[in-house]
């Protein structure tokens, strides 16, 4: 793991997520050990504009029982238990922090899809897979975190097979000048490394992508981080991302309202 990787790693760790987990769902009623992913969405799906973001995500690919899917960046499963149980598809998922990966293993087997979805440690710029292993790659706000945009695309054009689709959802920077911290993602600049829209459209190309489509989505994400806002959830993603998240995700909607920053829904083709 390098220095950088490791840094990242501690941004995301709060020890304690499956026992605040837990603790949710008895109050709420729930058996902790028999979950669904329909009764986990507020809480695991942890980028901007949760589940409904995943829907529309997935809703752009055509994915089906035959499809093999690599989640990087995968925190604890939710996106790829809902592509597995909603589509029948095989999710392998991958990420730097060890305690959301161990409440993802938990919340796979309690789910009942531990024989579609297999989570394990990993980094996104040496990816264990073998080449061409996979119809689809999916990422959801993570390249914030990552410097080596190119070192990134050249692992998921490697792992990718060719015609293979990779779905991803992430911020660039944006014309309304600097990014105001803390933001999920980073409390300063250390942890952030945002791109232009254009940087990103040209580092897609120089690793052989071919864009299907490139949506803004900035005005639906805020949308949605306003109703999280105006009704509020128990079982949401404070239980994993600390105390503070309602303080970072408020900023990121006033990067986005200032447009400091934009959200792109993308999904691109291997060439």
């Amino acid at each position: 793991m390098t220095e950088q990787s490791g840094i990242v790693q501690d941004h995301w760790t709060r020890e304690g997520v499956l026992a605040r987990i837990d603790a949710v769902l008895l109050e709420m009623g729930h058996d902790p050990e028999a979950v669904t992913p329909e009764i986990l969405s507020g809480v695991e799906h942890l980028h901007t504009g949760g589940l409904t973001t995943t829907q529309d995500q997935a809703e752009k690919l055509a994915l089906g029982p035959d499809a093999r899917v690599l989640d990087i960046g995968c925190g604890i499963g939710g996106p790829a238990r809902y592509l597995a149980h909603t589509y029948g598809c095989r999710v392998d998922g991958v990420d730097l922090t060890p305690e959301l990966l161990e409440t993802g293993q938990v919340l796979t087997r309690r789910c009942g899809l531990e024989d579609k979805v297999t989570l394990q440690l990993g980094d996104a710029l040496d990816l264990s897979f073998p080449d061409q292993s996979f119809d689809v790659v999916w990422c959801q706000n993570v390249t914030m975190n990552i410097a080596d945009k190119a070192g990134f695309l050249g692992q998921v054009h490697r792992v990718l097979k060719p015609g293979g689709k990779f779905a991803s959802t992430e911020y660039s920077t944006g014309p309304g000048g600097d990014i105001i911290y803390p933001v999920t993602w980073a409390y300063d600049p250390s942890t952030n490394f945002l791109d232009s829209e254009h940087e990103m459209r040209a580092q897609f190309a120089d690793a052989g992508f071919r864009i299907l489509d490139w949506t803004n989505y900035t005005g639906l994400a805020i949308e949605r981080l306003a109703q999280a806002r105006a009704t509020p959830s128990k079982l949401a993603n404070h239980l994993v991302f600390g105390e503070d998240t309602p303080e970072r995700a408020g900023n990121g909607r006033k990067n986005m309202m200032e447009k400091r920053i934009i959200y792109w829904m993308i999904t691109a083709e291997r060439n």
